[in-house]
């Protein structure tokens, strides 16, 4: 680029300056009227004032270890929850009415577009805390006027702190119904378990696993007792035998032909019993089944003899006699009766419990399905006993407020500046603009001005080759220079008055900066 070409715009620049100069006091008086009417118009914008609130979420008082919560969902989560249900069309609209906000609008404006205005003033923020838990949020609101907007953003936080105490008891009440209701459900379902498994070995008394060795304990005793029976029935065979073999005139006793009594059949056969018991006594204990027999039959025998009257003189003998013989193979009989009788018993209860013994294994599958249901049924009551009362005492917490919950840590209060406008930025940007504008309005003037009013403008305009020989000044008469000093004064007192006034309004505004 020539030097030519770099002095142009330095002359265009120097031409401005000088322009400006010239009209020095229309500037300065178009600055003073521009910064006034810029001035006003930021003092008389609406202001917008804003209060906060924050509320402290304060955690569960007993430790989880102890109690566990009832409400363990998402904090976050919850807390849209909880807007939700807060900026809910009804809720506002409560609060709009309570507080007569926008009036202004009411009766011109939708209900709906109110609303959603409302909504557009409420900003909630979230400090996480140190963990996944909130540690505060904080509500603000925003409005015309100052004690309108702290008494909202109180009743937002208030109205926060209901609905979660609300939500949270509606919750726990929700979840301890559930718990009982299964609960009740679970402890029918035992019950009915119980009575199987109750039915069920009340109806195989024996039959049980756990009774097999008892049974088995049982048939050997029962056995050694048959064979002690059927010892007893072979020896008394063998003497019935031999008895009947035996010659008429011999007896037990080696006495002829004796008659006996009542007495004498019974001291015959107190004798026998006696021997008997002795002869078992030695190789069996006292609990030997023949031998309780025995001495039972014994205490019997010994009781009939002390009833019965001592016998008469013996008498001359009679057709009816009977010998000592014939009363031993009848008491031989009756004993081989007794002893059938006995072993028929014995056996009947053998084959019962081997019948049992035999059925175990079936009853032990049969039980181990009802066990395996009742074990199942009793491990889903305890668990639920158990939440049950988790569920109690995490109620309870509710009910005395130590569970976790919503506290307001700083309530708002009224507001002593608005934050909208921003009026200190705005000022500024009137002052630059009300420099720049009657500047711009001046050059624009001369710019679209038909006048020439410079040399370089003049070359511009005359053909190549034509010089320029002088250039006339402007010439300044007596008249005008009164003149333009009378202009000045005015113009001068102008400004100074449109001063005055800018910074009254500026003072009237400073509650407002």
């Amino acid at each position: 680029m020539t030097t030519e070409g770099l002095q142009q715009p330095v002359a265009k620049l120097l031409g401005y300056a000088r322009l400006i100069v010239r009209y020095r006091w229309q500037t300065l008086i178009g600055t003073c009227a521009c910064m006034l009417a810029l001035t006003m118009t930021v003092a008389k914008l609406p202001s917008e004032y804003e209060a906060t609130t924050t509320i402290l979420v304060d955690p569960q008082q007993v430790p989880e270890k102890y109690v566990s919560p009832a409400v363990t969902s998402d904090p976050s989560e919850r807390l849209n929850t909880l807007t939700q249900e807060v900026l809910s069309r009804t809720r506002l609209q409560d609060i709009i009415d309570k507080f007569r906000l926008y009036a202004d609008q009411r009766g011109r404006v939708p209900e709906e577009e109110l609303i959603a205005q409302m909504q557009d003033h409420i900003r909630i923020q979230v400090r996480q805390g140190s963990g996944p838990q909130l540690s505060t949020f904080t509500i603000t609101f925003q409005g015309k006027k100052p004690e309108v907007v702290a008494a909202v953003a109180n009743e937002l936080a208030a109205s926060f702190i209901r609905w979660n105490v609300t939500s949270r008891e509606q919750q726990v009440q929700g979840t301890q119904a559930f718990v009982s209701e299964e609960l009740q459900n679970a402890k029918q379902s035992l019950e009915e378990q119980e009575n199987k498994l109750r039915v069920f070995k009340m109806s195989h008394l024996g039959e049980t696993p756990d009774q097999t060795a008892a049974n088995l304990a049982a048939m050997a005793a029962l056995r050694s007792s048959l064979q002690a029976t059927i010892d007893s029935s072979n020896r008394m065979e063998q003497e019935e035998v031999l008895l009947t073999r035996l010659p008429q005139s011999a007896n037990p006793a080696g006495n002829p032909d004796l008659s006996l009594t009542r007495r004498g059949r019974l001291e015959v056969e107190k004798q026998q019993v006696e021997t008997d018991l002795e002869r078992l006594r030695g190789g069996h204990s006292e609990r030997y089944p023949d031998i309780v027999n025995l001495k039972h039959r014994l205490e019997e025998i010994t009781g009939d003899l002390t009833s019965l009257p001592p016998d008469a003189a013996p008498e001359a003998s009679s057709g009816s006699e009977v010998t000592a013989t014939s009363v031993r193979l009848e008491l031989i009989d009756k004993e081989l009766k007794r002893l059938k009788g006995e072993q028929n018993r014995l056996q009947g209860q053998i084959a019962s419990y081997q019948a049992k013994v035999d059925a175990a294994p079936l009853r032990e599958q049969q039980l181990v399905e009802l066990t395996r249901n009742y074990d199942v049924s009793k491990q889903h009551y305890q668990t639920l006993l158990d939440k049950s009362f988790n569920i109690e005492m995490a109620a309870s917490l509710e009910q005395k407020q130590k569970a976790e919950r919503f506290t307001v840590l700083d309530s708002a209060r009224v507001p002593e500046k608005p934050v909208k406008p921003r009026r200190k930025l705005l000022l500024a940007l009137a002052v630059m603009l009300s420099l720049a504008l009657p500047c711009l309005i001046v050059i624009a003037r001369e710019t679209l001005s038909a006048a020439i009013t410079s040399e370089a403008e003049l070359k511009s305009l005359v053909p190549p080759g034509v010089r320029i020989v002088a250039l006339i000044p402007r010439i300044e008469t007596a008249a005008n220079r009164t003149r333009s000093f009378q202009l000045g004064l005015a113009a001068l007192a102008v400004s100074v008055a449109l001063c005055a006034s800018t910074a009254w309004i500026v003072w009237q505004m400073r509650p407002l900066l």
